[in-house]
């Protein structure tokens, strides 16, 4: 159980004197519960990128058996496999069936068919194993080998209908800390409490208070504005546990 979080701000939000909220705890926190989930770990996406360098998860669960998966062979890659074949090649290559936690950071934004992924995650986890699962909300393009979804938490449980979810959060660009949105202190991120995102993390520039953009730094008169709204890369988190 996570505790020690910390009110970032709490806000009457209709006349009944329901109150909205924003909370958060540091990731450091988080990751030490993550410590006690159980093995056999598998590790989708695993491969030593820009994203992930220091083979984190490894050390997260030092001790338990984990096992990394990727596309392309290289550091902290065990087996090389696309997750979305046929899960009995990955099955055969590792003697597991099933695993008591799965990690999948940066992935679903990756596959073409994340409904697909989804389904694949779900046969291999075991029944109460648990998914710890990231995926951008707001961030720039980026290429693994390429970009094609942003999913919110809605999204989310629309992909994994057959977990429950246990632990909701919103990421910052550094993973410094986990944001979760309140309803009367009890955390809930559906349609109507995610409706806030605008009021609470988006930022508004006019034109001469925009920040530097290193491409065009040499050509002031030349920055491109396309909205004055801009919102902060955040994403979408979440530990689930199978029924």
């Amino acid at each position: 159980m996570l505790e020690n979080f910390e009110t970032v701000g709490e806000w009457e939000s209709d006349a009944e004197g329901n109150k909205v909220g924003l909370r958060r705890i540091d990731m450091e926190s988080v990751m030490r519960h993550f410590t006690t989930f159980d093995g056999p770990v598998l590790h989708i996406g695993s491969k030593a990128a820009d994203l992930d360098t220091t083979t984190r998860w490894r050390r997260v669960f030092a001790g338990k058996q984990v096992i990394g998966i990727d596309i392309e062979d290289g550091d902290n890659v065990d087996y090389v496999f696309d997750i979305t074949k046929n899960i009995s090649g990955l099955r055969k290559k590792t003697g597991i069936k099933q695993y008591s936690t799965i990690v999948a950071y940066h992935l679903l934004e990756h596959v073409t068919n994340p409904f697909e992924v989804a389904a694949n995650i779900e046969k291999l986890l075991k029944p109460g194993g648990r998914l710890i699962l990231s995926v951008p909300w707001v961030q720039a393009f980026h290429a693994y080998p390429d970009d094609f979804w942003r999913i919110s938490f809605s999204g989310l449980r629309q992909l994994f209908k057959n977990l429950d979810f246990e632990f909701e959060f919103y990421a910052d660009g550094h993973e410094g800390y986990a944001y979760q949105l309140t309803r009367n202190g009890i955390p809930e991120h559906s349609p109507r409490m995610c409706n806030l995102e605008a009021r609470l993390f988006q930022l508004r520039f006019e034109m001469g208070d925009m920040p530097e953009q290193k491409i065009l730094k040499k050509r002031e008169d030349k920055k491109i504005q396309i909205s004055k709204p801009f919102c902060q890369y955040m994403a979408c988190s979440i530990v689930a546990v199978k029924r």
